[in-house]
Order: C-alpha cells, then structure tokens, then sequence
C-alpha cells in the first residue's frame, strides 16, 4: 500500500524535529515522523540508514536536514564500498523521506544523485544474491526427524516450514495467519485446509498430521496460529516476527546438516521451482503464490528477461532536475 507523506507544516513543530533529526534518533522518532504507517522491519531499516547519515555528516561538520548535494552523494559513494546496490537505493530512499516530511525538497532527486545511482546499479549488476530454495527433500527430511522426544520448538518449526513451503507462504502472511483461516478438524484425518487472501489452498497429509500436533499444544484455537515460544518452552500469546521466523530457516539449516543458506524468502523460493517442475506455467505460479505480477516468479525461475520486462510495468519515468 502506498503510504502518505504529510509534511510538518507547524514552524515550532518542523524546527523542533529539524533539530532532532540532525542528530542520531530512536525507531520511535522514526515512527512519529511518518505517523505510524511503517511496519517494525521498515522503520529498522530508516533507523539504520539515517544514523549512518548523520554520523557521516557529523564527520564532514555539515548538516544533515537540509542535507546539500554534495554531502548526500559523498555519502552513497562511500557506502557503494561495502554495500550493495539496493541498499544503497534504500538510503537514498530513506533520505529523501525523512526531508519530504519535513517540508523540504528531495536532494535525492538531483541530477548528480540520479546519475550516481544510475551507475551504481550498472556496476553492482547481480550483486544481490538470490536467496537459496527450500524444496520439497528438505521438508521431507524435516518432518523425518520429528518424533516422540521432538521438542516443542522443533514441532512448531516443522509445522511453519510445512505451511509456508506448500502454501508458497511470505513471512507477513505467516505472522498474521489465524484459526479462522484454517479449516480442520484434530480426531479425523481430513487434510488442513487453509485460505489466504481468498485463495484456498489443502496442506498435504503429512504436514497436516505435523500441524495438528502443535495445534493440539494450543490451549485455545484463537488468535494467531504460530507463536513465540520462551526459553522455558512456555507458547506465548504474541505472534512470531521477521527475525524469529528467519531463525526458524537457520535452525532448519542446522537440522538439515547440509551447505545451504536459507532465509525467509527460501520456500517461497524453493515452492516456485517445485510448482515449475509440475508443469506449472508462470501465471499460474503467480497466482498460486498471490504475487501481484509475474516478476519474482520468473527471477526465481532465471527467467531474467520476463522479470525485467514485468518490473518495468510498475515504474515511472520521473524527470530529472
């Protein structure tokens, strides 16, 4: 969803948050600045980059709102040292906001930053890494290992890899998947039948039997589907974030004993190629994973071209100062 940029008009209100700013903030700050639109992860990410902003302004004793020219494209070429394109795409991103709501004009839209970032992304051509596919061997072997002694964590996990891996799941929809969405039922053996975003789909037998064991671990059915367990083995009450269901992959890595670099993004990655092995073509893939275009299917699927053709559908040519 788009999100609203609403300036601060008030003169007291803008000096005052100009002056905050120009030092280093807290995520909070970030989340009043943009009233509240942003999710956690976002914000994490605007926090980071604008502490890195404002300690290299510090450095170069210039300010950092209103950032000159200059100050904004030394501090993107520093960074292309160390970073990747895209995160260097996002700091500027970044930068440009935190100015939008504060009523100024956007440095980064000035012809030197275009220019910067325009050979930037020609240099830093397939730095980012694809993330590695979580296929159907690993889940199989996953749900192998489960037995009697399995803790409770391993059983959770187990159920989340099932789940995402053979609903082509993201981790949003993992962390705001409820008992209403679900249809079963724990004594016969009917297979799980699940609904997202009006798409319906039935988990095998397997990994049915797997998450109606943790569910039978729930004492009510209500609320979100996959929490928070303690250190203690206590379910908690509170949903899973990003970070714990990226740990949940890195354990599987552990569990698999294999040289694989999983992340969030891995079974939606690994339910693509499954789906491509099935004779699936790449619309269907798309809408069986409730992708908004066919973009990311085909970059999965090194269908390069088609993703590069479809990516362009979503962007504007913007005119340079």
């Amino acid at each position: 969803m788009r999100k609203k940029c609403i300036p601060i008009t008030d003169p007291v209100l803008k000096k005052q948050s100009c002056a905050r700013f120009n030092n280093k903030v807290s995520i909070e700050d970030f989340d009043t600045l943009t009233q509240r639109q942003y999710s956690r992860n976002s914000l994490l990410s605007m926090y980071n980059d604008w502490n890195k902003f404002v300690e290299f302004c510090r450095s170069k004793k210039v300010s950092a709102i209103v950032a000159s020219t200059l100050a904004v494209r030394l501090f993107l070429e520093k960074q292309s040292q160390t970073s990747k394109y895209a995160t260097i795409k996002r700091m500027a991103i970044t930068i440009g906001l935190v100015h939008k709501f504060h009523e100024f004009p956007d440095p980064c839209n000035h012809r030197q930053i275009k220019m910067l970032l325009a050979q930037l992304r020609l240099d830093k051509k397939g730095d980012a890494k694809q993330a590695e596919a979580f296929n159907s061997e690993h889940l199989h072997l996953i749900q192998q290992q489960l037995d009697a002694e399995s803790s409770l964590k391993q059983l959770r996990d187990a159920a989340i890899l099932s789940v995402m891996f053979e609903c082509a799941m993201k981790r949003s929809e993992l962390r705001t998947l409820h008992f209403h969405q679900l249809t079963f039922d724990i004594i016969d053996d009917k297979p799980i039948q699940l609904s997202i975003n009006d798409n319906n789909y039935q988990l095998s037998e397997q990994s049915s039997e797997i998450v109606k064991r943790w569910l039978l671990m729930l004492p009510e059915h209500l609320g979100p589907v996959f929490r928070r367990i303690d250190r203690h083995g206590n379910i908690g009450d509170e949903p899973l974030d990003s970070s714990s269901i990226y740990r949940v992959f890195r354990s599987a890595e552990t569990q698999l004993d294999i040289p694989l670099k999983l992340s969030g993004q891995s079974a939606r990655v690994g339910a693509t190629k499954e789906l491509a092995k099935q004779g699936y073509s790449v619309r269907d893939i798309t809408d069986f994973g409730r992708w908004l275009s066919p973009a990311m299917p085909a970059q999965y699927l090194g269908k390069q071209v088609l993703a590069d053709s479809e990516r362009l559908k979503f962007k504007s040519i913007k005119p340079w100062d």
